[in-house]
């Protein structure tokens, strides 16, 4: 056999010994550290992607809720029209609760200069056609198309200032800019003609018309508005048409009590999703008779072996875990600990929403959403000092470092600090949720220290192969030179 040092191995010639066989169990018998230095590897990847994974999911919780931290969350507000003749919707916030349009006369664009011909022939004809245009000359041959036509009164549009189209078979001319001082001027032209052109000399020259402004009159006061698409007192208006005095078109503007309502729904939905996965990941059997299995071992399994196997493997990394069990007691301290200086609120409960009273549900919320709404329609700026209130903090002080601050702030800057902190506690563990190389962490430097153990026992079982090849050589050799004295002898006593 050949071994990796690409040595002709001659086995067992002399002794009629299985030395192979011999040689990669003592070697097998050897490695039984090594395997179990894999083994340690496979499993802190395991759980080092299932840190990863966990701390993914608190990351994408912050980020659905950290809203509730912050005023304009509850300070969102709905705007509503009496008349589709005005479009509403929210630009900010609006100090007023409703609205009344009473008159409003749109504003006008400034258009550019046009005027539009009869339906052309096909062609100019066969004696051509000239004419100014602006002041320019304008010569088109015999018996060119009506395109064609279009095409060379174009190729001077920036010295007329006019540009000549296609309109369903007619002849359009339009000027490159808008207002009063934009002119179609066409002069000398012998009429008629087949593109249907006219003389458009003064004091008939087509002109262009300038900006007018608007007005609209809001609760009794006229504002002038350059565009129908304007913004007043946090309302976005959008003028469709003219209204007549006397119409008092109501605009009425309420707080977003749904909106609010949904964002405490989603936070409820979304910490509930976020401790079922986390107690069920600590609360996972733990199969200890079915280690990871090695590449070895796989060989002469089948595949679905291999994935029923793996399953059980995997199983339980995380039980248990000091970590994720300590994040779950203090989620749950900040949410159920009451709120000090927050009006007629203090505590989670006092808006609908309480901890399951079954212990198999392990701390979940339930939510009233009937009571919820109530609150919301009855005393909005409560709820919002019950999840925004924040004391102010000394140097880097956060409601998860320091007690008073956590009292005497609002559960949405207790939900959004505690996830920061177990944000950063599980990327030093285990790396960044949005990292995708990860080497400083204290998964990845315990599993680089694995690696280096598994080559230095690799190394040495290399060595403790190349020696019992040696051994078992010089054996051979030796039993080789035996058997050749014993036939020398044999040859001489004539046996």
């Amino acid at each position: 056999m050949i071994d990796s040092s690409n040595k002709l191995r001659v086995s067992g010639l002399a002794s009629g010994m299985n030395t192979d066989e011999i040689v990669a169990n003592l070697v097998k018998a050897q490695s039984s550290r090594l395997n179990k230095m894999q083994q340690t590897k496979i499993t802190s990847t395991w759980k080092s992607d299932a840190y990863r994974d966990i701390n993914k999911k608190v990351d994408e919780f912050r980020k659905s809720v950290e809203g509730l931290r912050l005023q304009t969350t509850f300070n969102k507000q709905t705007v509503t029209s009496s008349d589709a003749r005005i479009e509403v919707s929210t630009a900010g916030t609006s100090n007023l609760s409703d609205f009344v349009i009473s008159e409003a006369t749109p504003a006008e664009s400034a258009k550019p200069a046009s005027v539009s011909f009869g339906s052309a022939s096909a062609s100019v004809g066969a004696s051509g056609l000239t004419f100014k245009l602006n002041g320019k000359d304008i010569n088109l041959d015999p018996n060119i198309t009506f395109d064609q036509a279009i095409a060379k009164i174009n190729e001077i549009s920036t010295e007329t200032n006019v540009k000549a189209t296609n309109v369903g078979g007619s002849l359009v001319f339009t000027t490159l800019g808008t207002g009063l001082a934009q002119k179609i001027d066409i002069v000398g032209v012998t009429e008629p003609n087949s593109l249907k052109i006219t003389n458009t000399t003064d004091p008939t020259t087509i002109v262009g018309t300038d900006a007018k402004a608007g007005t609209v009159t809001i609760n009794g006061t006229q504002i002038t508005v350059s565009s129908n698409k304007f913004t007043y007192q946090g309302v976005s208006f959008n003028l469709k048409e003219k209204i007549p005095a006397n119409s008092n078109i109501s605009v009425q503007v309420s707080s977003d009590t749904q909106g609010v309502f949904d964002s405490v729904k989603t936070f409820v939905d979304k910490y509930n999703e976020l401790i079922v996965d986390l107690n069920g990941r600590l609360s996972e059997k733990r199969y200890r008779e079915y280690p990871p299995l090695l590449d070895d071992q796989k060989k002469d399994m089948k595949d679905t072996d291999i994935k029923l196997w793996d399953e059980k493997a995997k199983s339980g990394v995380l039980t248990s875990d000091s970590t994720i069990r300590s994040f779950l007691t203090e989620m749950r301290n900040s949410l159920i600990s009451t709120v000090q200086n927050s009006g007629s609120f203090s505590s989670l409960k006092d808006i609908g929403i309480n901890f399951s009273s079954n212990y198999r549900d392990n701390g979940k919320l339930v939510l009233d959403e009937a009571k919820l709404k109530g609150v919301l329609q009855t005393n909005l700026e409560d709820v919002k000092k019950l999840f925004t209130t924040k004391e102010p903090a000394t140097g880097s002080a956060t409601t998860a470092t320091d007690n008073n601050l956590h009292e005497k702030s609002g559960f949405g800057w207790r939900i959004y600090d505690r996830l920061k902190v177990t944000i950063t506690q599980l990327g030093s563990l285990a790396g960044s949720p949005n990292s995708t190389v990860d080497t400083n962490s204290f998964m990845a430097k315990q599993i680089k220290s694995i690696d280096a153990n598994i080559y230095r026992e690799q190394d040495k079982i290399n060595a403790y192969e190349q020696r019992l090849w040696k051994q078992f050589g010089a054996m051979e050799k030796a039993l080789q030179q035996l058997n050749s004295q014993g036939s020398w002898l044999s040859q001489q006593l004539g046996m």
